[in-house]
């Protein structure tokens, strides 16, 4: 089941394993991904068939790349009533929360730091957007609209959805439409990132990637940087809960246990001052575990990269909660916003005892589509700046370029790029 380490006394092993968790495995995959990411470049749709059918559907075949405006029709009729209402209200709530984030972003801004010359940044929204949907091991209509919420609200003309046709997955479908997206396919894993950025004769590429899912689907976006831009490594879920004494151990299982419901390779991990509540929480843990449906994720990630972790004292709690920077971070603890003050690393932030990931990943409306691993340290949730791009600009009178001259002349000298000298100084010959 899960293990309880008292931290100081935890082998370099055991410490190694839970702080790297899956990102370690994804060295050993590079060349398989390579090999894929190589073959679809080269033969296109064709390579593309041969993945989905050896990965997702047998059956599967060209004229299914693209859905349909039919087959949206199709989606909404074989989506219960009552589940398009969710997913309608769901959209609402991050349209909300996403339109309110680009207000607060200045598009444009400038100053004029010397006489006659005025600086200035202003964003503008990449030109097309791939927004991958995982579909393998559970499907995710949330991110499908989340991620083309965020996208829509950054004003991208071009956004879209790929996902694994492992089923029908009418409400992928269903919340990429509601949400905005401009084109769905039915193509997931590397196959996926491959024709997102070097394009197929079914599909052109994008300029920036984004959305999480599972090691290969990282380690390829890792392989395809620079020829289109990503988001930031995403994936598998994680989650570490900071408690006390305070803590509820049977809300602190349940949440471990939501993470391990993802997948084998996730992480469901607590740390706490508490040894009685580090007892309780494994008591409860191995309670309600055998309840579950995913029967098999769950066992294998507790016992791959999660655990129940004592330490000693609220500082080094804090310290070890920055230095695993989570995906998603929960603090349970008495004063949550104390604690919270204190945080540096982390994609998404739950306080209290009433806010477990689940409303994040579903109902809050905040982007739960996350940096993990040690991602966190630099980098953000997905939102509405992950889709623009700033330009730097320049204007300069006369007057302003006489004032710069004697810089220019200086450093240019210094350089020995008397060419850089001469566009200036020929201005005023």
């Amino acid at each position: 089941m899960i293990q309880v380490l008292f931290w100081n006394s935890a082998s370099a092993e055991q410490k190694e394993k839970i702080m790297k968790r899956a990102q370690a495995d994804m060295d050993s995959i590079k060349p398989y991904v390579a090999e894929w990411i190589a073959k679809v470049r080269q033969h296109g749709d064709a390579a593309i068939l041969e993945y989905i059918r050896k990965f997702d559907n047998a059956e599967f075949s060209a004229q299914q790349l693209r859905v349909s405006a039919e087959e949206i029709t199709t989606a909404y009729e074989n989506t219960e009533p009552h589940v398009l209402k969710m997913i309608k209200e769901q959209i609402r709530i991050s349209q909300a929360f996403h339109q309110k984030q680009a207000e607060m972003i200045e598009a444009e801004w400038q100053i004029e730091t010397v006489a006659g010359v005025i600086t200035g940044s202003k964003k503008v929204p990449v030109d097309s957007a791939g927004l991958y949907v995982p579909a393998g091991k559970a499907p995710l209509p949330t991110v499908a609209q989340i991620l083309t919420v965020a996208a829509k609200a950054a004003k991208v003309p071009r956004k879209v959805v790929c996902f694994a046709p492992t089923d029908n997955h009418y409400e992928i479908i269903v919340a990429a439409h509601e949400a905005g997206a401009d084109e769905i396919y039915r193509v997931g894993g590397i196959a996926a990132i491959a024709a997102l950025t070097y394009g197929s004769e079914t599909i052109r590429p994008v300029d920036k990637i984004v959305g999480p899912g599972n090691p290969y689907v990282q380690a390829a976006k890792l392989q395809v940087v620079g020829k289109v831009g990503i988001d930031m490594l995403s994936g598998p879920s994680e989650a570490l809960i900071m408690a006390d004494e305070s803590s509820n151990p049977q809300y602190l299982a349940a949440d471990i246990l939501a993470r391990c419901e993802h997948g084998p390779d996730s992480a469901g991990v607590v740390v706490t001052t508490s040894e009685k509540i580090a007892l309780e929480t494994q008591k409860e843990v191995e309670k309600q575990a055998p309840k579950l449906q995913r029967q098999e994720y769950v066992m294998k990630a507790l016992a791959g990269y999660s655990a129940i972790i004592i330490v000693q004292s609220e500082a080094e709690m804090i310290a070890l909660a920055n230095e695993y920077s989570a995906e998603h971070l929960e603090i349970q603890t008495r004063d949550p916003w104390k604690t919270f003050a204190q945080i540096r690393h982390a994609g998404s932030v739950f306080l209290g005892n009433y806010a477990p990931v689940a409303v994040g990943d579903y109902a809050s409306g905040t982007n739960h589509c996350l940096p993990t691993g040690v991602a966190p340290k630099f980098s953000s949730p997905i939102g509405v700046e992950t889709f623009l791009k700033n330009m730097e600009f320049q204007y300069l009178t006369k007057d302003g370029l006489k004032n710069l001259q004697p810089i220019v002349q200086t450093i240019s000298r210094v350089e020995g790029l008397d060419a850089h000298e001469n566009s200036v100084n020929i201005r005023f010959a």
